[in-house]
């Protein structure tokens, strides 16, 4: 019951950033600009074994999504999701006075004890569900209208 709740939440929330049921992830990026008036970076990082895999920052005049370089889309995209997650739903970022390669080190998300990261988890979870994954250019991109799940989302 609680998940129908929260992909509802998801909707809900695509729905008010003006996006269709199943976004890309270039018009989520887009929409997430024009609605809060920043820059929204994504950059590749490279990821050490037992580091966080992704992570956000927020300045004055953007806001920065990191994700690994050496892993799948499909997991780059779910870690940008969750990453972005945090963002739309108002989180925080975390700041200490620690050097911040300890800080990953220490804080690698192996559970979710604190409530924003499974809040970041379940709504990042289930934006990546909703997201247009078609392939945009290449052989792929012409196979793609051939793969389109019954609720218009590619597969």
């Amino acid at each position: 019951m609680r998940m129908r709740s929260e992909r509802r939440r998801v909707r809900a929330l695509l729905k008010d950033l003006g996006l269709p049921p199943h976004p890309t992830l270039a018009e989520l990026h887009a929409a997430y600009e024009a609605r809060f008036q920043r820059a929204l970076r994504l950059i590749e990082q490279e990821v050490a074994p037992g580091e966080p895999t992704g992570r956000y920052e927020q300045y004055l005049t953007h806001d920065r999504i990191y994700y690994p370089k050496h892993t799948s889309r499909a997991h780059q995209l779910l870690v940008v999701c969750h990453e972005l997650a945090h963002l739309l739903l108002g989180h925080l970022p975390r700041y200490d006075a620690i050097d911040p390669a300890v800080v990953r080190r220490v804080l690698g998300r192996s559970h979710y004890d604190d409530p924003t990261e499974h809040e970041a988890e379940t709504i990042g979870t289930l934006l990546y569900q909703q997201l247009n994954l078609a392939p945009e250019v290449g052989p792929a991109a012409q196979l793609a209208p051939s793969l389109v799940h019954r609720e218009g989302r590619h597969v």
